[in-house]
């Protein structure tokens, strides 16, 4: 009698505990990329999020790989470590003055141009970087690198925030997060692998070179989506 209760309450709670338990982690995924699958059908939010994971992809790659090696380096501007903090100091100190100015741009001109005037800007600077042999070319360009930051920080969020329903916001900044994530941990290690193969220079015009191109392609979406709709219409 003893043994058949202490079998069967223990599969009794087993079984309840495993049925009760929260979603694993296949689970989770699956039901996310169901959410995300309705969102991604909308060209405004497809052509914003794969611009933001390319964005992130070029960032990665460039400020936050290349550049601290550029930076440092004996045959080029050789700074010393504290020299390297201050001058991302000043790039952050450039994007606090900046976003409120920035955001306020953002809402005159619209949220798709300011993402293509925010790229364009870090493009540049990324071109620049390479041909700058003292602080103060290296200044100006960071600069300019640090207003199209100002941009992008806030004219993706608020554009995929405007165009879909207050009951898709959540899971759409989340996409936008997570492929941000992705091209962030994919920039890093392919831009590492072309200075590697081809030097600092090559892979911080590459990383520009990716970022132009994208911005490209989603000014070209930007129009032939516009003119879509207004078949539609």
């Amino acid at each position: 009698g003893k043994g058949k209760g202490k079998g069967k309450g223990k599969g009794k709670g087993k079984g309840k505990g495993k049925k009760n338990g929260g979603p694993t982690m296949a689970q989770a995924a699956r039901n996310a990329l169901s959410q995300w699958r309705p969102l991604m059908e909308d060209s405004r939010v497809r052509n914003t999020v794969t611009m933001n994971g390319l964005y992130w992809f070029a960032l990665a790659g460039s400020q936050m790989t290349i550049l601290p090696l550029m930076l440092t380096d004996p045959m080029g501007l050789a700074l010393t470590a504290t020299a390297v903090g201050n001058t991302y100091m000043g790039m952050s100190l450039v994007q606090v003055a900046g976003t409120p100015l920035m955001a306020r741009l953002v809402d005159g001109v619209g949220k798709p141009v300011a993402i293509v005037c925010g790229t364009s800007l870090i493009a540049s600077s990324m071109i620049a970087l390479p041909f700058c042999t003292d602080v103060y070319g290296l200044g100006g360009a960071l600069a300019v690198w640090s207003l199209g930051s100002s941009v992008l920080a806030t004219a993706p969020v608020s554009y995929v925030s405007e165009v879909v329903s207050e009951a898709e916001r959540a899971q759409a900044l989340a996409l936008l997060r997570t492929v941000g994530d992705v091209g962030f941990l994919l920039g890093a290690a392919g831009i590492g692998a072309v200075a590697d193969l081809a030097g600092l220079d090559t892979a911080m015009h590459a990383g520009a070179g990716a970022l132009l191109t994208a911005t490209g392609w989603f000014a070209m979406r930007r129009v032939v989506g516009r003119a879509q709709r207004e078949q539609r219409q």
